[in-house]
């Protein structure tokens, strides 16, 4: 897909979760919706700490909200 934009809306990370962090992110492409405007994906992954590095743990759903976050970083769904 051809991708306008990507937009990192949230990074957290929570003493209580150590080794993992949740981020969210919207992602814009460059084709438009039926109303005219750019279609767009909310998204949102758990990942978890390997070495130097982060890699996705899983796909969850999307918040901006830290304390929601830190919900989903527990397990919860949201």
């Amino acid at each position: 897909m051809n991708t306008r934009s990507i937009e990192i809306d949230l990074y957290h990370t929570s003493p209580g979760f150590p080794g993992k962090a949740y981020v969210s992110a919207t992602v814009t492409y460059n084709f438009a919706t039926a109303e005219g405007t750019f279609q767009k994906e909310y998204l949102g992954y758990i990942l978890k700490r390997e070495g130097q590095s982060w890699k996705v743990e899983q796909n969850t759903g999307y918040t901006k909200d830290p304390s929601k976050a830190d919900n989903m970083l527990s397990g919860n769904k949201g």
